[in-house]
């Protein structure tokens, strides 16, 4: 394990760790990105889970570092079991910009994340794809009706970001604050 992700050991699931100082030194120093990715592969769920965070904080001011991991990224989605990773991954994938053909695989991953179990990683797939939506109007239609499925879900926070996003799809509203976490 590489000493950037030595930072990220230790504790438990419900704190974020040092992960917040490391996006900062990985924003400061874009040359240590490869050394923070190295994180989604380990086998420590703290790792994986604050290397996550890391990154999805790092996609907010550097997307541009995250071209060529599309592939890696939707991987790590599809396999991992970790909420923690997998809330982050869906968060981040909103923050990059894509080719055509990788947008189609992000949105279906996205709806593979919406069956997760996981309240948590539910309702930050239905931001992503509430602003995926926003972003090509071409796959409005499919989102929304993704998003619908969930109307009657057990999980009242499911539900109310269900409401949320069609507000935003269907009635355009404005994205909820706190959806997006790019700066403007």
């Amino acid at each position: 394990m590489n000493e950037l992700l030595e930072l990220l050991k230790g504790g438990d699931l419900r704190s974020d760790g040092h992960a917040d100082e490391v996006a900062e030194d990985v924003m400061q120093n874009p040359d240590l990105f490869d050394l923070l990715f190295e994180g989604l592969e380990e086998n420590d769920d703290l790792v994986r889970g604050r290397t996550a965070h890391a990154l999805e904080k790092v996609s907010r001011i550097h997307p541009e570092l995250f071209n060529g991991y599309t592939n890696k990224l939707i991987e790590f989605a599809k396999n991992d079991h970790l909420p923690f990773t997998l809330w982050h991954l869906a968060m981040l994938f909103a923050n990059l910009d894509y080719s055509e053909s990788e947008k189609k695989i992000i949105i279906s991953t996205l709806f593979h994340l919406l069956e997760d179990k996981s309240t948590f990683v539910k309702t930050w797939s239905i931001s992503s794809l509430t602003i995926l939506a926003m972003e090509n109007p071409d796959e409005k239609e499919e989102i929304t009706s993704k998003i619908k499925l969930l109307e009657e879900s057990k999980s009242a926070a499911v539900r109310n970001r269900v409401s949320k996003a069609l507000n935003v799809l269907e009635k355009g509203e404005p994205l909820p604050k706190g959806w997006s976490k790019i700066e403007n």
